[in-house]
């Protein structure tokens, strides 16, 4: 496995450790804890910030600023990657490949144990095809020198975290999984989930896959205008479709994106595993399809983001000192006051910004119009692995059946067609 992949998801797992109390897996955590910061404060350039904005990336990103921050800084200093000031952090220019990177050395270099870097195998593996737990166990204990009763246990509990998912199929074997199934080999992939269809539901997710060809994002009630609800939500389960969403002062909105909108481009985990691109998609796709045209509408998006990507300052305009927060505390813009009630702001990750362009411009989203700024009015992003673990916490029992059979065909009956 490359550090990119690797990093990519100790990114994954901290973040599903975040929310439980397991005090397991420690060098794990810690190294994600630093890359999640180092991604927070990292630049495509090399850049000075203050201590207050230093601790509110860390508060964005989970990190307690009084326990865990001291002890993540000096590990980002030691790797050469930060300097501490007095008042001030300097941070050296990264692409989010690089955070990456970096993450991965940190992990390798607090010499983690074997069931460590066994949940790291075992999400890549699942990644590719779910498979047999019994035989996942096997594996396990056997490349990792495990006793079968503690394989069995590590794999218990990292379904536990969330690590990876199974679910029984209809013959009572469980599969593990895992949300990435559909980030390579998506070809494959979807005509295995077409043979488990009926005619009018073929039709109604070729649909819906033109739609997102065409247009890159659209909106989740636009979706189930397409499939139904059910369909959509056994296929989501299963990391088929990514549902983003976004907050702000009219409520929650769910945007639709595919992950090889993303994999199109470039083509693992570590494309977009802090999903900036996704929060920066959704944002605009917000500014374009449901922002008041009395905040006003994305026109030209092609112009600005080039603008953007270049490294210059957008505005002045109001809306932009409230309306960005979401993408403001995960370190992927700056805005700062220009004058009176305007501000201005500019984009501190490119690549992200190059991502989120490429999606975009693969459908219509150019042809939008407007002559100013777009009012997102974005200030809270969720990611479509949390929104994904949601819908499987609620799908039904038949609906888990289905999922369970999907999750065999992929396994098994697509290889043999």
């Amino acid at each position: 496995m490359d550090k990119k992949t690797q990093g990519a998801w100790i990114i994954h797992h901290t973040r599903k450790l975040q929310v439980v109390t397991s005090q397991d897996f420690d060098q794990l955590a810690f190294a994600g804890k630093c890359g999640l910061m180092l991604s927070g404060i990292a630049a495509s350039f090399q850049a000075t910030m203050s201590r207050t904005r230093v601790d509110a990336l860390a508060k964005a990103n989970g990190l307690s600023p009084r326990s865990e921050l001291p002890a993540v800084l000096a590990e980002l200093e030691r790797q050469k990657v930060i300097q501490q000031g007095l008042d001030t952090v300097e941070v050296l220019g990264l692409s989010t490949h690089s955070v990456l990177d970096h993450t991965s050395t940190i992990f390798q270099e607090g010499s983690p144990d074997s069931v460590e870097n066994a949940v790291i195998d075992i999400s890549e593996n699942v990644s590719e095809s779910p498979v047999s737990e019994n035989d996942l166990v096997q594996f396990t204990s056997d490349t990792f020198g495990l006793k079968t009763s503690d394989a069995k246990d590590l794999v218990m509990k990292g379904e536990g975290i969330g690590f990876f998912d199974a679910e029984n199929d209809s013959r009572g074997e469980r599969l593990v999984f895992n949300g990435n199934l559909f980030r390579a080999d998506e070809i494959h992939k979807i005509n295995t989930v077409i043979q488990t269809m009926g005619t009018t539901e073929t039709q109604r997710f070729r649909e819906l896959n033109d739609i997102l060809a065409k247009q890159g994002c659209i909106t989740l009630k636009q979706a189930h205008t397409v499939v139904t609800r059910q369909l959509f939500n056994k296929l989501q389960s299963i990391g088929l479709y990514d549902v983003n969403k976004i907050g702000n002062e009219s409520g929650s909105h769910f945007f639709v994106t595919r992950p090889a909108a993303f994999s199109k481009f470039t083509s693992t985990i570590a494309d977009d595993a802090f999903d900036l691109s996704k929060a920066l998609v959704s944002s605009l796709t917000y500014g374009m399809t449901i922002s008041a045209f009395g905040r006003g509408r994305i026109q030209m998006i092609s112009a600005l983001m080039n603008k953007l990507i270049a490294g210059s300052w957008v505005g002045p305009a109001t809306a932009i000192g409230h309306d960005y927060q979401a993408l403001e505390s995960r370190g992927v813009v700056e805005v700062k006051p220009s004058s009176g009630s305007m501000f201005i702001m500019r984009l501190l990750k490119r690549d992200v910004g190059r991502l989120a362009l490429a999606v975009i411009q693969e459908g219509d989203a150019t042809s939008e119009a407007i002559t100013q700024l777009p009012s997102a009015a974005v200030n809270h992003y969720t990611g479509p692995e949390s929104n994904r673990v949601i819908i499987r916490k609620n799908i039904t029992d038949p609906l888990k059946r289905g999922v369970g059979n999907l999750l065999t065909e992929l396994r098994t009956g697509g290889l043999k067609r």
